[in-house]
């Protein structure tokens, strides 16, 4: 059985974000951690190469990460291992075969609260319906983070 790729599920974004990135990918940790990021970075190259997030990248932010996973991963998956990939995934890095201008910030401490779940994805048999949600804000103290659905496809 072919396993494609299909969006499908709900979409969710931090409340008053100013950047929603949203696509079909595993968030695999330990041994697939590098794979994961390189195509964390590959998929979100058209988003994070974008010059109007110069103004961005060098202040503190709120992040929320929403991880669409399947059954055996929300089971054995820990959230704080996700948070460590996508958090490498989206600071810039000078590795080669990776751009220099495709990352969301310097280094991650510009993190001031980080918001993480693991969301049940909708089972397909014949699709891998993972995904990944990474939204963010200028970190405003006086502001919860709070989760707000997008869509529901």
């Amino acid at each position: 059985m072919a396993k494609g790729r299909a969006s499908k599920g709900p979409t969710f974004e931090l409340e008053d974000s100013k950047g929603l990135f949203s696509d079909l990918i595993t968030t695999k940790t330990g041994v697939n951690r590098k794979k994961t990021i390189e195509s964390i970075k590959k998929n979100l190259a058209s988003w994070m190469g974008k010059k109007d997030f110069n103004r961005f990248r060098n202040k503190r932010l709120d992040l929320a990460i929403a991880a669409r996973v399947n059954k055996q991963r929300m089971k054995q998956q820990d959230v704080d291992n996700i948070a460590k990939v996508v958090l490498d995934a989206l600071r810039r890095s000078d590795k080669a075969g990776f751009k220099r201008d495709v990352f969301l910030f310097y280094d991650d401490s510009q993190v001031v609260r980080l918001l993480v779940c693991k969301i049940p994805r909708e089972e397909d048999e014949m699709y891998n319906t993972d995904g990944l949600d990474i939204s963010f804000r200028i970190h405003d103290p006086q502001k919860q983070m709070i989760l707000k659905l997008v869509n529901q496809i």
